[in-house]
């Protein structure tokens, strides 16, 4: 039942045989849960279920049976599926690439078949609406109300909630390491494949400056990378750019998470050809429509023979020789081979066939030549480089340093000796690095952290400067409480500067914290009891921000003043989960604006410059022509920020049918919300989209905006 990310890695290390049934969960409904939407909850995907069915077929020989509960669940898990095994089926997406649908069957032929296979040789796709529910033996499964419900012989047997209530971990995080930067540094947040049980998939931060305050582009997102960063003492928000090469789910499976729960914009470098098809795949996964999903993150094309540059860095691109389209990518010295199968000799047998032109296979030889630093994914098969000396001996001679990277075999082949000093096995924390050492500045660290929290973030930069001199740095041993839920304030308020701090109230872990979230504002201010218990996730440094220092930082953003909004949103359930500083940060947004019965809060066909959310009273919304469209009643529903947004006009005219108040969001409130809370953004958009749909007789009405 459900089926997070690595679900494959817990299995083995539990010595349980991969289940050829896998049983998907309900959806969720748009607007119901912050970062949640179609099977996706709190940015994890949980019908990660790609390596499962790998697993089945390539190792087990048989086909896997996935259940979800309705068909439109079906259809977009086979739309998924159909996108990430065998990439875009119209050849018409592929442009002026057409050769490289060509390529990618050339890469993908299993033997057995005769071609390259399918979702639909892989799996059996059922429903439980459509009668799916019978597993055999005398078992089976139907869903009633919040639980599913397991029978043998007709007999219940089980009943298991359908409700998710924590969110999914991983199992292993990368190692946190002092990093020295370098002109050139390379840090590996995993270095292995989706079949190693122990190791990350390959997915990496480069920085690709001569500062330390160089932000890092993230090469690959792989599963729980949001922690997996944290545990690194490195924010989101410290990424400059994420570069996805292929949608293969070791490479995409933490980018869904990144988008909605990261706290910051995601801008995206891919091509043309990926993106598209990845729209589709997280349409699918989320359940809403494209044009939705587009508006979450920033894209940045990068396609073969048009660079791209960005802040200083010149990214190039080809494509690689894979089963699906997929990106080799190089930038300022750095060059990532993405899963391509690199063979010079399979490429010359693939020209003589005409499966490339003498022209393409150049590119393919040549693209990593003079690279400093040359990141090449191997672990052989039909699909990826398999090391052979010949393979190292070509790859050494492009590149200052080879780092073979998608692999937990790190052996050389008995004959490169004379290699090994030129070549590196890229693994969980590893490190390269190239050029003059970065020299060290702790107070610019400190001052860093500060600006990735969003409500410190709000300072003018003389003033988080001054912070972050006053701010005192203090450390806590793993799995040490920071503090106790119940415990006296003592006045001190806290911001993450490296590891990870967990979460619990009332016992029961609600989060997971990292580099520049913010605690403890409530009781400092206040001088209430500690609302939550935080224990350290390994080794923990915080910033103590002590009352002579964050007094005067607390007045000069007025967070006294907004207390009383952070309490309404509080009692808001959508937004009950999210950490006290982030609903103290939406407050100091929010304005206040008391409405008069009769009083008229914008007119349709009118320009927008504001959003804003329903805090009491009773609101009419009327179409150009006068005419009703829907009466709005409750506290805490959204309305109009797409026209503020967006730049449209006004679709309807809002009147205050008695005494109420509502808040304003400005469009410079809306536009911050939309780089740091695409969660939240997900969600207003959700709830201006789909309420008016739940009306009788007017199913394509959009709320008025």
């Amino acid at each position: 039942m459900n089926c997070p990310p690595e679900t494959l890695k817990y299995l083995m290390v539990a010595g349980i045989a991969p289940p050829a049934l896998i049983l998907l969960p309900p959806d969720v409904e748009p607007g119901s849960e912050l970062g949640s939407s179609g099977f996706v909850r709190r940015g994890i995907n949980y019908a990660s279920v790609e390596f499962l069915l790998y697993s089945n077929f390539f190792v087990q020989g048989r086909k896997a049976r996935l259940i979800t509960v309705t068909e439109r669940q079906a259809a977009r898990l086979r739309a998924i599926l159909e996108e990430t095994i065998s990439g875009p089926a119209d050849l018409a997406a592929y442009g002026p690439f057409g050769a490289l649908h060509t390529e990618c069957a050339a890469v993908a032929i299993f033997p057995p078949l005769g071609r390259a296979p399918r979702q639909d040789d892989m799996a059996e796709i059922v429903s439980l609406e459509a009668g799916g529910g019978v597993l055999g033996a005398g078992t089976s499964v139907r869903i009633e109300g919040d639980s599913f419900v397991f029978a043998e012989d007709g007999a219940e047997v089980a009943r298991v909630s359908t409700k998710i209530n924590t969110v999914a971990v991983p199992l292993t995080l990368t190692p946190p390491r002092p990093l020295q930067r370098q002109e050139l540094t390379l840090q590996f947040i995993g270095g292995s494949d989706g079949f190693d049980p122990a190791g990350i998939t390959t997915c990496f931060l480069a920085y690709l400056g001569t500062t330390v305050q160089t932000q890092a582009t993230l090469f690959d997102a792989a599963a729980y990378v949001v922690m997996r960063l944290g545990n690194l003492g490195v924010s989101p928000s410290h990424v400059a750019e994420v570069v996805l090469s292929h949608l293969h789910e070791d490479h995409l499976a933490g980018l869904p998470e990144l988008i909605l729960m990261g706290s910051h914009r995601v801008r995206l470098v891919t091509s043309d050809i990926i993106y598209q098809s990845l729209l589709r795949v997280l349409s699918a996964m989320l359940a809403l429509p494209a044009q939705d999903v587009a508006a979450l993150f920033d894209y940045f094309p990068l396609n073969p023979g048009a660079p791209l540059e960005l802040d200083g860095r010149r990214f190039e691109a080809i494509y690689a020789v894979h089963s699906i389209p997929t990106i080799a990518v190089r930038v300022n010295g750095v060059c990532y081979s993405g899963d391509m199968r690199y063979d010079e000799e399979w490429f010359a047998e693939l020209v003589e066939r005409g499966v490339l032109t003498p022209a393409r296979r150049d590119e393919l030889v040549r693209f990593a030549e003079g690279a400093s630093v040359l990141v090449q994914d191997v672990g052989g098969g039909a699909i990826h480089s398999t090391i052979t000396p010949r393979l190292l001996q070509a790859l050494t001679a492009k590149s200052q340093r080879l780092v073979l990277a998608h692999t937990s075999k790190h052996n050389l082949p008995a004959d490169s000796s004379e290699l090994a000093e030129r070549v590196e096995f890229a693994a969980s924390g590893h490190v390269v690095g190239l050029g003059a050492p970065l020299p060290d500045d702790d107070q610019i660290e400190v001052a860093e952290t500060i600006a990735a929290c969003p409500l410190f973030a709000r300072l003018p930069t003389a003033e988080r400067l001054a912070l972050a001199e006053a701010a005192e740095v203090v450390s806590w041993p793993d799995r040490a409480t920071i503090l106790r839920e119940g415990d006296p304030s003592d006045g001190c308020a806290y911001i993450v500067h490296s590891g990870l701090v967990e979460i619990l109230i009332g016992g029961r872990p609600v989060r997971v914290l990292g580099r520049g979230s913010s605690i403890g504002e409530r009781g400092a201010i206040l001088g209430d009891p500690r609302s939550s218990t935080m224990v350290a996730r390994g080794e923990v440094e915080l910033l103590r921000l002590s009352p002579i220092v964050f007094g005067p930082a607390a007045e000069r953003l007025g967070l006294a003043q907004a207390f009383a909004r952070a309490e309404w949103l509080s009692g808001a359930p959508v937004l009950r989960e999210l950490p006290w500083a982030s609903l103290l940060d939406l407050a100091l947004d929010f304005q206040p604006r008391s409405l008069a019965m009769g009083e008229q809060l914008f007119v349709a066909g009118e320009p927008g410059f504001e959003g804003y959310m329903l805090v009491s009273g009773a609101l009419l919304f009327l179409d150009e022509a006068g005419r009703m469209i829907e009466e709005l009643r409750t506290p805490g529903e959204f309305f109009g920020g797409r026209s503020a947004l967006y730049g449209t006009p006004r679709s309807a005219t809002a009147r205050a049918t008695e005494p109420g108040e509502v808040w304003a969001l400005p469009k410079p409130a809306l536009e911050r919300l939309n780089m740091l809370y695409p969660n939240l953004l997900l969600h207003l958009r959700a709830v201006e989209a789909n309420h008016a749909s739940r009306r009788p007789g007017n199913q394509e009405t959009r709320r008025p905006s």
